[in-house]
């Protein structure tokens, strides 16, 4: 039950999920570092790259938001939040929806459901 709190559990969840949708996770033990803030890892697809922000039950999810619109500011095309189903049923999904922040939750079994999907924030441009 304690390992349903931590990040380590969110992570594998995520990396789970995106391998099997085709996608390149990357969580490094130090994070990457962003502007001046961390994230946790990122998503490589095709041509895109999302931020991933993992916050258990004790971490402080409006940092991670703060995290998130950084890694936006500095290159990111998407941005996650992936948190525990019982703290996302105590967000405002509002939040995410205007931002285009993706809020995804993981269960007590450990499978990742995208509640918000993440939008696409930065249109590249061809030459």
């Amino acid at each position: 039950m304690v390992d349903r709190l931590r990040a380590s559990f969110l992570r594998r969840a995520v990396e789970r999920y995106y391998i099997t949708q085709g996608s390149k996770p990357y969580f490094p033990k130090v994070g990457i570092h962003c502007g001046n803030c961390l994230i946790d890892g990122e998503v490589k697809f095709n041509v895109w790259r999302m931020a991933v922000e993992l916050k258990s039950d004790k971490d402080d999810i409006l940092r991670g938001l703060g995290q998130l619109m950084e890694a936006l500011a500095h290159g990111y095309d998407m941005a996650l939040l992936v948190t525990s189903q019982s703290r996302a049923e105590k967000l405002d999904l509002k939040v995410f929806q205007a931002t285009g922040i993706g809020l995804a939750i993981v269960n007590s079994k450990g499978e990742l459901k995208i509640i918000v999907e993440p939008k696409l924030t930065r249109i590249i441009e061809e030459s």
